[in-house]
């Protein structure tokens, strides 16, 4: 997306912001589960990426919790409190009060009902939002589709509008995170992922770096790590355990080891999640100390690559990724 942007003589200036864009831009993911991409150039904060996917899960729109991982998040909330536009978890997973029942688990009763069903759509851009041009933020995501095919549970994103080098990324690990959560609450494989964009963009300001990070992907050394299934036994309850392991790091009110991940009972895939947010949570509240390496062990291996890159001072790169690169 980003070499098509670069080589695209096609320009916009919208509301202050100028840079290329491409028209009803298409792209399928095999396999949704790989959802970390690895670039020294594009230092992504997995830990961000994570933080904001169970902000939707929860339902959520408050800025305290997105606060905590990205400060300028505040700018989307015209209040001080609440985040509209952004905040796609209280059209996806906040209960109705009518039905006391979320649209996510609708969707997956609809799929579960119906295998064949083309009506598994969760809308999430709100006819309130048409035309609201004094508000700082409203959804750029149009709606979330699941198709049961085959034994195989596909995803398929539609967005009005997106920013290939800061938004993508994020867009693309929560959705992918959502579908393969869905698959595996409903017993089935994970199928392909497909986003759909009406309008793929980025702004001139992040041209030299998009640029950088085309470059690199041209390199034959570029690292990659074999993505993570998540685990088969999925439960609604292991999502709110992490939900709740998130709000107590985030607060500084509980300090994890090696010892006390495994003492949590939850399986290594959910271990290694949190483990990313106690990292975080050191590198937030405990800047003088060094991160335990009982810690960084528990680490899926891309995404210490990745925190490695992203504060270099405080995770050394000793990961077999890193290794490799050099």
């Amino acid at each position: 997306m980003l070499a098509d942007l670069i080589q695209s003589p096609t320009r916009i200036s919208t509301r202050g912001n100028a840079g290329p864009e491409r028209l009803n831009v298409s792209f399928q993911l095999e396999n949704p589960a790989a959802r970390v991409p690895l670039f020294a150039s594009r230092k992504a904060n997995v830990v961000f990426n994570l933080a904001e996917v169970l902000w939707f899960l929860g339902g959520r729109d408050d800025v305290e919790m997105v606060r905590y991982y990205a400060p300028r998040m505040t700018s989307y909330s015209v209040d001080g409190l609440t985040i509209a536009g952004a905040a796609y978890g209280t059209r996806m997973f906040r209960p109705a009060s009518v039905t006391g029942r979320s649209a996510f688990d609708a969707t997956l009763d609809l799929v579960r009902c119906d295998p064949d069903t083309k009506r598994a759509v969760i809308p999430i851009f709100g006819a309130h939002e048409v035309g609201d041009g004094s508000h700082p933020d409203v959804s750029c995501t149009i709606a979330f589709q699941l198709l049961r095919r085959d034994g195989r549970l596909h995803g398929v994103c539609y967005m009005r509008a997106n920013d290939a080098f800061q938004g993508l990324v994020s867009d693309v690990f929560s959705f992918t995170f959502i579908q393969e959560l869905a698959a595996q609450l409903l017993g089935l494989e994970l199928g392909t992922y497909a986003h759909h964009v009406g309008s793929m963009h980025i702004g001139d300001q992040h041209v030299p770096k998009a640029r950088a990070v085309v470059a690199e992907a041209g390199l034959a050394r570029q690292s990659h790590s074999p993505a993570r299934p998540m685990p088969a036994d999925t439960t609604w309850d292991v999502v709110h355990e992490l939900c709740a392991q998130e709000a107590q790091l985030r607060a500084n009110r509980i300090r994890h080891t090696g010892a006390s991940l495994a003492a949590t009972g939850l399986p290594q895939y959910w271990q290694q999640l949190v483990a990313l947010l106690e990292v975080y949570r050191r590198i937030v509240h405990e800047p003088e100390r060094v991160i335990d390496d009982d810690v960084l062990a528990l680490l899926d291996p891309s995404h210490r690559w990745l925190l490695h890159h992203k504060w270099p001072t405080r995770v050394p790169p000793t990961t077999e990724l890193d290794q490799e690169a050099r």
